[in-house]
């Protein structure tokens, strides 16, 4: 059932406030930075109140769905911008939690920590209904090409994942709320990617459709925010979920997503696939760090003309060349670039790397072109991951 096929009236409400909740067994949920922004804490106490078994929710700052599996690189994926672990007490009494994010005391930077997996969680806590609040780092998967040419490329990062969750009778995921810096277009290929990766054990939720931007609370990235709006996606996620399961109870039968060929999208090592003598036309201007918070790292957008392709193969006239501008939080030095200057680049295409889903900051004018990033720069950001 589609989020657009619901009506958000007090009939709604009335099943998120009744006694509704006691069919929700066990709950799992996890989440990324937006989770960490309130999201996260206020679904897990409303699954509590309503009387859900048990309640287990993991939030993990910069995170993608495959940051969560054990799939190849992903295996020994680290956040540090913030953990959140609220776990129901197997002895009884008041939930578990462990908190290490940005801003519990004055100054604070979280530490590093690995992302939980999400074949252990299922194995450990087995919950019956999973939610997903991912998507916010795939954003930038949808940019260099128009988003209709690039959205299966989302595939791989979706289908792994919920292959993962088949144990689960049902799993709703929680689509991003809408993002002022990302194109609608973007949102509803995403969208349309997590309902045809989805088999009928999944419902995925556009939080387009529940909360009304610009939100309160809304920070310089124009994606996070925080205080009563972030409470009102919580609570009708909430209500969501509750109507779901009230008119579609939860069968003896775990349903999910329909198998899938094992597909790793991220090369452990990527190759470079053109070297080329290029000149600078175009710099962005990179993110400021209030911005790219709460992340650590982030990209700034060169547009390079080829003047001649060494090796490999390339058809066009330029390429945009991703190129660190924040690593572990520090800002990178631009000063040893300018206009018109010549380089020779050895470069891979960023969607083969790990770095493809780092915040970056395009020119809105060059947002269709392919894009890539240099052999340097790809060893310099592995060394700090």
């Amino acid at each position: 059932m589609g989020i657009g096929a619901l009506a958000l009236g007090a009939g709604v409400h009335r099943a998120a406030g009744s006694g509704a909740g006691s069919s929700h067994g066990s709950v799992l949920i996890i989440g990324d930075s937006m989770a960490l922004c309130g999201f996260g804490e206020r679904l897990d106490a409303r699954f509590r109140d309503s009387g859900a078994r048990c309640v287990n929710t993991f939030m993990a700052c910069g995170t993608q769905p495959l940051s969560w599996t054990k799939i190849g690189p992903y295996a020994k994926a680290r956040t540090h911008c913030g953990l959140w672990r609220i776990e129901s007490n197997p002895n009884g009494g008041p939930p578990v939690s462990f908190q290490d994010t940005y801003g519990m005391t004055r100054g604070h930077r979280p530490s590093a920590h690995e992302v939980p997996k999400i074949e252990d969680l299922i194995a450990e806590k087995r919950p019956d209904i999973l939610v997903v609040q991912l998507g916010n780092n795939l954003f930038d998967l949808l940019k260099g090409k128009k988003t209709s040419w690039k959205g299966a490329e989302l595939n791989p990062y979706i289908a792994p994942f919920l292959a993962r969750a088949v144990p689960v009778r049902r799993t709703y995921w929680v689509a991003p709320p809408t993002c002022g810096r990302i194109p609608g277009e973007a949102q509803d290929v995403l969208v349309e990617r997590l309902r045809e990766n989805g088999g009928d054990g999944v419902r995925v939720i556009d939080s387009r459709t529940l909360i009304t931007y610009p939100y309160r609370g809304l920070q310089a990235d124009k994606q996070h925010f925080f205080g009563n709006d972030m409470k009102e996606w919580a609570d009708r996620v909430f209500a969501f979920i509750s109507e779901d399961i009230a008119s579609a109870p939860l069968g003896t039968a775990a349903v999910g997503a329909p198998a899938v060929a094992e597909v790793v999208p991220v090369a452990v090592e990527p190759k470079v696939a053109l070297r080329a003598e290029c000149s600078l036309e175009s710099m962005s201007e990179p993110f400021t760090n209030t911005e790219i918070a709460p992340y650590n790292e982030s990209l700034v957008a060169f547009v390079y003309r080829i003047r001649h392709v060494l090796s490999g193969s390339f058809r066009g006239s330029h390429v945009v060349v991703l190129r660190p501008a924040h690593i572990a939080g520090k800002r990178q030095p631009m000063n040893g670039f300018f206009l018109n200057q010549a380089r020779t680049l050895n470069l891979i295409p960023l969607e083969e790397t790990p770095w493809a889903t780092l915040k970056a900051k395009d020119d809105v004018r060059f947002i269709e072109i392919e894009r890539f990033i240099t052999d340097e720069d790809h060893r310099k950001l592995r060394s700090q991951s």
